[in-house]
């Protein structure tokens, strides 16, 4: 592991949010990682969390990616209004072809004023 503070984990992506009245919180997640590995998930979402899985073969990657290979994704986020100061939790988890799905990142983010 690493020291606090530590960037280990990195991805880029795309959230589309279906609207509430129509999809009841629908939201979609396109997302890349340094690895190769590439993510379509889909979950839901209400005013302050979010919840997406991968689901219907939804992650592929390059010829070239190292074991073992990531088989599932989920992802929460929450945000804490009520908290002070607010809070923002991140939290990720993965299985791979050897361990079932487990804790993968937390992150918790505190609003500075």
């Amino acid at each position: 592991g690493g020291l606090r503070g530590e960037g280990l984990q990195s991805e880029q992506g795309y959230l589309r949010f279906r609207p509430m009245y129509i999809n009841q919180g629908r939201v979609e997640l396109v997302c890349t990682q340094p690895s190769g590995l590439a993510e379509v998930s889909e979950g839901t979402y209400t005013e302050d969390s979010l919840d997406v899985s991968s689901r219907f073969d939804g992650l592929t990657r390059p010829s070239s990616a190292s074991r073992p290979l990531v088989t599932a994704v989920r992802r929460w986020l929450e945000i804490r209004p009520q908290s002070d100061p607010l809070t923002m939790e991140y939290r990720v988890e993965m299985a791979t072809e050897r361990t079932p799905m487990q804790q993968h990142l937390l992150s918790k983010l505190q609003k500075v004023v």
